[in-house]
């Protein structure tokens, strides 16, 4: 007599095979662009059928949106648990910057790269990115007003420094993508942890 699997055992399936689709589709698009990341390549990779994948994902710009946004999530969700911050207020700035730069070398923005640069010339792209990332970009900002603290936070020109760190340091990271030395990372990671100092500390 053949057994019905349990509910729980069948979710708990489908949820391991939505993860390794979402793996395997990051994995591609890091090797292979955009463009490159097709999704056969991505079944391939996930080693599921073609049925199993268009299940969960009908569509490829569906599955590739899904893939860069559940990794981010990810990462700031953990991003804070890494840590204890320092008491004192200088040395906690220059932690919390050098955090922040950390996850501009992570594989989840450079997915989400792939996905902003095809979205400047694909309308239905971008409208279907638009709501994750403002969500994404939200949750990292909460996690930034987390790591600095509500004495930082409640300083006059905090929410600027917060943007010029966070803007900063993803442009920094762009840089990197094809001029890849260590030398001008490090350097300007000083320079924004100088910057947010003096704006915040006098």
């Amino acid at each position: 007599m053949t057994q019905t699997p349990a509910p729980r055992a069948v979710q708990s399936r489908s949820v391991d095979v939505r993860r390794r689709i979402l793996d395997a589709a990051v994995e591609v698009m890091l090797e292979e662009g955009y463009a490159g990341a097709s999704t056969l390549r991505i079944q391939e990779r996930a080693g599921v059928t073609r049925g199993r994948l268009l299940h969960h994902y009908p569509s490829r710009e569906a599955l590739l949106i899904a893939a860069s946004q559940h990794l981010a999530r990810a990462r700031v969700g953990e991003l804070g648990a890494r840590h204890e911050w320092p008491d004192e207020l200088g040395p906690r700035i220059d932690a919390v910057v050098a955090t922040m730069a950390e996850t501009f070398t992570q594989p989840y923005f450079w997915a989400a790269t792939e996905l902003w640069v095809a979205a400047r010339t694909r309308p239905s792209l971008r409208e279907a990115l638009l709501p994750g990332e403002r969500e994404i970009a939200r949750a990292v900002r909460e996690s930034m007003d987390d790591f600095f603290g509500p004495e930082l936070v409640a300083r006059p020109g905090y929410e600027a420094v917060r943007e010029v760190v966070f803007t900063s340091l993803r442009g920094m990271a762009l840089t990197k993508a094809f001029d890849p030395r260590e030398e001008p990372t490090r350097r300007h990671v000083e320079r924004l942890q100088q910057l947010a100092r003096t704006a915040l500390l006098g």
